[in-house]
């Protein structure tokens, strides 16, 4: 520091101790410096006068304890700071797994999009190829349907075209087939188609002769007339048949099933080959007792009043029922066959094949093989 009279220079650079300092007049600036007697140094921590030499020791304990404390201080700092790294680092790890996480889902979503798309557009196509299916299909059913349907149509130009008189010839030879197979014993003939007479004629045998006649006439018509009583009854005189039957499915007003009509028996067409088994035994019977003319219409016209009387159409309907209740059963027992032989053909199919493995490992053991484990396992 420089003062108006004289200036107090710092001489530690010269060899002196320090704070030793040295007053030199203003026109002795440039003179050589001399050293100033020692002094003692104030103690910097209670600023009492000491040594030099003691000043230099508590000052380097000082710097000591201050380079520790410096130390400390960066020792802490740089714990701070790697807490503070490390959070920074555990935050920056969360903030780039959350980045991640984010991506990831986006990249999720846009997966999904896109599969659901594909999806989408796959069940579209399989939706248009089943639309295809299901036309094509119904295109085929409707092609089938109409030609199905010309084909009806065709058949029912064909039956309009048909005459009573042609839908009576294929009754009448379902009729003849029937009562042939129904009475073997007898001879029964058809009317050729044309001739006078009724359809069908049955020449009821014993032991080869010939014992009566029955004639059989079949109608399939829509209504009825009256006009077919008169012809069969005109057919049966000049046959000189015992008995005559008109087989048809339509009656006369108040009548069904089973009716007498100027002694020509009315019946269904179902009913033939019972009501031809009962007068054939009447028939058989007057034949062996010998009965006379009289005797013999007698017995006829209290064998048609018997079946025309109430019990016995009773009976003759719960006859029909039986009957019909019977090829129901013959059906179901024959559905019922069915499955059993069906599967009895699939046993039979089984035992065949093990047959044959059994018959495979021994022609085996013959040839000196040993058994497959196929075989050995079936």
């Amino acid at each position: 520091m420089i003062n108006t009279g004289s200036v107090e220079n710092d001489t530690s650079s010269l060899g002196y101790p320090p704070n030793t300092y040295m007053n030199i007049d203003e026109n002795d600036r440039h003179k050589e410096l001399i050293p100033a007697p020692a002094v003692t140094e104030q103690c910097p921590w209670c600023d009492n006068p000491i040594s030099h030499s003691r000043f230099a020791e508590i000052e380097a304990k000082i710097r000591n304890q201050e380079e520790m404390k410096l130390a400390e201080a960066g020792q802490q700092l740089r714990a701070a700071m790697e807490v503070q790294h490390a959070a920074e680092l555990s935050h920056q790890r969360q903030l780039n797994e959350q980045q991640a996480e984010k991506t990831v889902q986006a990249k999720l979503t846009v997966l999904d999009a896109e599969r659901q798309k594909l999806f989408s557009d796959q069940l579209s196509a399989s939706a248009k190829d089943r639309d295809e299916s299901i036309l094509k299909a119904q295109s085929d059913f409707n092609r089938e349907r109409e030609s199905l349907q010309l084909k009806i149509k065709e058949m029912e130009r064909v039956i309009q075209k048909k005459t009573s008189q042609d839908l009576g010839e294929s009754s009448e030879i379902d009729l003849y087939t029937l009562l042939r197979e129904a009475f073997p014993g007898d001879r029964v003939t058809r009317v050729a188609k044309g001739q006078p007479g009724a359809d069908i004629h049955l020449e009821v045998l014993h032991k080869g002769m010939a014992c009566g006649l029955i004639i059989v006439e079949s109608k399939n018509t829509k209504t009825w007339q009256t006009s077919f009583v008169a012809k069969l009854r005109q057919d049966q005189l000049a046959a000189g048949a015992d008995h005559a039957i008109l087989a048809t499915t339509v009656f006369p007003r108040g009548q069904k099933d089973l009716c007498v009509e100027s002694n020509v028996i009315l019946v269904n067409p179902s009913q033939v080959a019972h009501i031809v088994a009962l007068l054939r035994r009447s028939v058989l019977t007057i034949h062996l007792r010998g009965l006379g003319q009289h005797e013999r219409a007698s017995k006829m016209s209290m064998l048609y009043a018997l079946i025309t009387s109430d019990k016995y159409i009773q009976q003759f309907r719960e006859l029909e029922k039986l009957s019909g209740d019977i090829v129901t059963l013959d059906a179901s027992e024959k559905k019922s066959h069915e499955t059993v032989w069906k599967k009895r053909g699939a046993l039979t199919t089984r035992i065949a094949s093990a047959l044959s493995d059994i018959a495979s490992d021994v022609a085996d053991v013959i040839e000196g093989q040993e058994p497959t484990e196929l075989s050995i396992a079936s």
